[in-house]
């Protein structure tokens, strides 16, 4: 496969996929925003919107910005300030929904910037370490700054209580670290700080506790929907059970009618489930595993350290969040408030996304069009 290819795939996985959720955010939504009084083609067009505007920017991203501008510290300090303002300004200034407070109001309009600093801060990291590489792994007081530039925006997410968009974002970053081939205490102190953090998260909100013994068998929790009751878990399984093998059919399902909550975003892998039943649900899933691959593939291929370290980052970072949200929509990860990308409804969420897919795509074009391993035999029967 050409290496400008292994980008468009990417792309056309990541419309597919859009898609497919313009189509279940309209079965999903329709009744919702008919019960708010809005037309039934309210968030569907919205999205609309939002996708036909993610594309110009994808492409935009593609076609005129070269990843590796990323390398000049002037950018590289440019991504690390607008990300911690934007989460230190959501923080102070945001609309708290579904338990996060991530949300801004401007002109009517609900945004999500935490969103984009997300990304941001996987930019700002794979970019640190392509420029300080040999002195964060030979000082130990440069290796401790880092640690701080990258705790800090995830403390601040952990602050906005979105404890699950902190937990994909880490992973990413500690798989981005982790491949750079540092020293094992250097390895292991991000991990041992993350976990510490998260298990403080969790101890210090019943909540969280609560959402975690659901898990085990969610029925004996099951109430009138409340806070800390398992009403969105068991109606999420009870779609599932409905949609069985190929589903009731588009449309056609029950459960959106006030029973599932968030159909269209956070429960949209549930609603998907029973309409198009196991068939869809798997290849909605496929598709993020096409993702995951192709993404792997443009990581192994390049010999640039900042594109290896951006497309990895971007690459878990993507499927991260899908399989979060699947494993809340199949009761298998605790309840959170994770969108499943380029599907769910939300238009930050999506325009990130496709900066993602546009930044991949750079680097894919900037691939050795022949695999960077060159085998050369040395003898009768060896190689290297």
């Amino acid at each position: 496969m050409k290496s400008d290819a292994l980008g468009k795939v990417i792309f056309v996985v990541s419309v597919i996929l859009t898609v497919i959720g313009l189509i279940f955010i309209y079965t999903g939504s329709s009744y919702f925003c008919r019960m708010k009084g809005e037309s039934p083609y309210y968030l569907f067009v919205k999205q609309l919107i939002t996708f036909i505007l993610s594309l110009i920017v994808c492409y935009v991203t593609y076609k005129f910005f070269d990843y590796k501008k990323l390398k000049n510290k002037g950018w590289l300090w440019s991504v690390y300030g607008l990300t911690i303002f934007i989460l230190i300004f959501v923080l102070l200034f945001g609309k708290e929904v579904n338990g996060a407070r991530s949300w801004i109001k401007i002109a009517g309009i609900s945004l999500q910037p935490a969103e984009f600093a997300k990304v941001s801060l996987i930019v700002f990291v794979a970019s640190y370490l392509e420029r300080k590489w040999y002195e964060i792994e030979n000082d130990m007081s440069v290796f401790a700054g880092f640690m701080f530039l990258v705790f800090l925006p995830i403390f601040l997410i952990l602050a906005e209580k979105d404890l699950g968009s902190a937990m994909i974002v880490f992973i990413s970053i500690f798989a981005m670290i982790f491949i750079t081939g540092f020293r094992l205490t250097y390895i292991f102190t991000p991990l041992a700080i993350g976990t510490f953090m998260f298990v403080i998260a969790v101890i210090t909100a019943p909540y969280r506790i609560a959402r975690i013994k659901m898990l085990f068998n969610p029925f004996a929790f099951y109430k009138a929907p409340g806070k800390n009751d398992s009403y969105q878990l068991v109606q999420a399984l009870v779609s599932f059970a409905k949609g069985g093998i190929t589903g009731v059919g588009i449309g056609q399902g029950q459960q959106k009618l006030a029973f599932l909550p968030l159909a269209f975003s956070d429960f949209i892998y549930a609603h998907i489930g029973e309409e198009g039943g196991f068939i869809m649900a798997l290849i909605v899933l496929l598709l993020f595993f096409t993702i995951l691959v192709v993404g792997l593939m443009i990581a192994d291929r390049t010999d640039d350290k900042l594109g290896k370290f951006l497309s990895l980052g971007l690459t878990l970072y993507i499927f991260l969040e899908a399989i979060v949200h699947i494993g809340v929509n199949i009761g298998v990860v605790p309840t959170t408030g994770i969108t499943l990308p380029f599907v769910s409804q939300g238009g930050t969420s999506l325009i990130s996304m496709y900066i993602a897919v546009g930044l991949l795509m750079s680097i894919a074009r900037s691939l050795p069009e022949k695999s960077r391993v060159n085998f050369e035999k040395i003898d009768q029967g060896s190689y290297r």
